[in-house]
């Protein structure tokens, strides 16, 4: 198949499987596991796990960051009970994105993904997968013993960001890949780029492997027609997105969606795969919370979306007025079909003479906390669910925070206007020397192991210098992006290294690797 038969195509929402006999429909506005989880907590006597009862022998300290109503909230239910009301609003979850299945996951789109692989690869199997994967993806490749075959993504030239792949480039990588089970996608990605999901499944569709997308990023995709395709409706087999980044749910409640055209089968074994990669004994206070964030993206979602994307847009206005900044803009995508979360705002610092990470520690000490930063860039969200109380005035105000703090770092380095990056006496961009972030993850290094094999393999410690050209047996992952850099089985190149070198001296973070000051790293023994 040649690129030039690929077509664009509107897809329609996926259809609602009937339901059940005797199933009793409900409305989107309903809750039951957070119904379910209040109901419970009204019961006067507790004999049961966790051990705190209801907040009464938490430590204060505790109870003055999470709150009373939070601990006598964390409660166990029944496991029919439990199960009940689990799967109504399981069956809620599956109804609002389209999908055949769905479900509540409690420790992230992480789990979701590491259930995903398990489930639908096995070991030695061969995986289609963007270098620009999260690490949840390499740590779905060692649980499953699945083989990565990259693509590398495709970068913006101008901001050095990862702009996902191009379906041009799977569609290659699948035709000398016919062993392949299936593509891995990332959509939205970290700096804010969505990929042309729908093509990327039916070039799938036509291999005969399934399409899965990490939409971690992008909850609120399928609650606006003018928003990036969600990656459901696009045709994708399967999908994670974490209710948490701009939806209303607790930090790490996420959901995994599964396609309608997935057989009986393979959601049999996803189910149990969720079960084996959640723990038993689940936080239900953050379960209710992903239940109650799917409501409010559906009841509410688009009305908020467009309020959310009209002030995500008028605080870039702001930001791009002031002197040493640079937003990213969407005409800056330069792909066809590719196009930018509007709830993602990615500054350009660069022109402050400051690393990225620099910039968001100057910012912190001025009271303003940002989603996170790298060698040159800062990363703002906004939430989906946003209305006309008090929680809206408050984002208002976190935003003019906002853009006095980056007025007053601007003023006090006094930026020099003009070409990014900027090549000033003095500067922190020029102690970068090599590729950026997204550059080098566009690398992929040679791929001697699996992820599997590397990671069980026998390992030594050796300095960075002498690991390159080795076989590293642990990932490396500057966080952000949350994308390994180095991976098992991969070969530690030059290029890999001093970048990290230049990570740590910049003040950024890596981790996934045992010794995150990268004196040594760990290689596989004899290769």
């Amino acid at each position: 198949m040649t690129t030039s038969s690929i077509s664009r195509r509107t897809v329609p929402g996926a259809v609602r499987p009937a339901p059940a006999p005797g199933h009793r429909p409900r409305s989107q506005r309903e809750t039951p596991l957070l119904t379910g989880v209040r109901e419970a907590a009204h019961l006067p006597a507790r004999l049961h796990t966790p051990g705190h009862e209801g907040g009464a022998w938490s430590a204060p300290d505790v109870e003055n960051v999470v709150g009373r109503a939070f601990l006598e909230h964390d409660i166990w239910i029944p496991t029919g009970e439990l199960s009940r009301a689990l799967t109504a609003a399981e069956d809620l979850a599956a109804e609002a994105w389209g999908a055949k299945r769905a479900w509540l996951i409690g420790n992230g789109s992480t789990a979701g993904t590491l259930a995903w692989l398990l489930a639908t690869s096995s070991e030695g199997q061969e995986v289609v997968v963007g270098r620009d994967a999260h690490t949840s993806v390499m740590a779905g490749l060692i649980l499953s013993g699945a083989r990565p075959v990259w693509v590398p993504p495709r970068i913006c030239p101008d901001h050095e960001i990862s702009l996902g792949v191009e379906v041009s480039d799977v569609d290659r990588v699948l035709a000398r890949t016919p062993s392949a089970c299936q593509v891995v996608a990332t959509s939205p990605g970290y700096a804010s780029i969505c990929v042309e999901t729908d093509l990327v499944c039916e070039v799938a569709r036509r291999s005969g492997v399934l399409a899965y997308v990490d939409q971690a990023w992008g909850p609120h995709l399928a609650f606006h027609p003018d928003l990036p395709t969600d990656a459901l409706a696009a045709g994708a087999d399967g999908a994670v997105v974490s209710l948490h980044k701009t939806g209303t749910a607790l930090s790490s409640g996420a959901l995994l969606l599964a396609g309608n055209g997935l057989s009986r089968e393979r959601i049999a074994r996803l189910d149990t795969a969720v079960r084996m990669t959640q723990t038993t004994s689940p936080l239900l206070p953050l379960l209710a919370s992903v239940d109650a964030a799917r409501r409010d993206l559906v009841v509410r979602g688009k009305e908020s979306l467009e309020v959310a994307v009209r002030e995500a847009d008028a605080l870039a206005g702001r930001l791009r007025r002031i002197g040493g900044l640079r937003v990213l803009e969407a005409e800056d995508v330069g792909l066809p079909f590719h196009r930018k979360d509007p709830l993602k705002i990615v500054v350009d610092v660069s022109g402050l003479g400051l690393t990225g990470w620099q910039v968001g520690e100057e910012l912190r000490h001025l009271g303003v906390a940002v989603e996170g930063a790298d060698d040159r860039r800062i990363y703002l969200v906004r939430g989906a669910c946003v209305d006309g109380t008090g929680g809206a005035a408050r984002l208002r105000h976190s935003e003019d925070d906002a853009v006095r703090a980056f007025s007053a770092l601007a003023a006090r380095l006094r930026p020099v206007t003009g070409s990014f990056p900027v090549s000033v006496p003095g500067d922190a961009r020029q102690t970068l020397r090599t590729p950026g972030a997204w550059q080098v993850l566009a690398e992929c290094p040679d791929q001697v192991l699996t992820p599997r094999q590397a990671f069980q393999a026998q390992t030594v410690a050796v300095p960075l210098a002498q690991a390159i050209g080795r076989v590293v047996a642990e990932p490396v992952v500057p966080y952000p992006p949350g994308v390994p850099v180095l991976l098992p089985g991969e070969v530690v190149g030059g290029v890999q290294a001093e970048f990290l070198r230049e990570v740590l001296a910049g003040g950024g973070h890596l981790h996934g690797c045992a010794d995150p000051g990268l004196t040594t790293l760990r290689v596989v023994a004899g290769v």
